[in-house]
């Protein structure tokens, strides 16, 4: 029996959007990942959280313009805990910001128009290993 995938999804606390995050949690759930979810105000907290629940990616949301400090801030926070976790991030993210994204650190961009299968492909691939 493989072991089931577990994706930790965040949502900055101040961020009020959630339907898209919400729709790709679920389709998470549908493909036979766990799937967690989370408010928080500081990226050392996913971070933490991340590390306690033993999860395989990170997915962070992102619709107010915040991206680059939380995938900044979370990238750095896990590097700390000697943590490898990939990281993907979707939201209203500009399709300029997503260059500097990728070559952050961050393993998927999902923005505006993104189906929730794009997201599950690439997480499932990044739990795979």
């Amino acid at each position: 029996m493989t072991k089931k995938a577990r994706v930790l999804f965040a949502r900055l606390s101040f961020d009020g959007h959630d339907r898209g995050v919400i729709s790709v949690l679920a389709a998470c759930r549908d493909a036979g990942m766990e799937a967690i979810y989370m408010h928080y105000n500081d990226p050392q907290e996913v971070a933490r959280a991340a590390q306690e629940e033993d999860v395989d990616v990170v997915g962070l949301t992102s619709s107010m313009g915040e991206h680059f400090y939380v995938a900044s801030g979370l990238l750095e926070a896990l590097k700390e805990r000697g943590l490898d976790t990939p990281v993907v991030v979707g939201g209203v993210i500009p399709t300029v910001d997503e260059v500097r994204l990728l070559r952050m650190g961050v393993k998927g961009v999902f923005g505006p128009g993104a189906a929730p299968g794009e997201a599950i492909r690439l997480i499932s691939q990044l739990a795979a290993g």
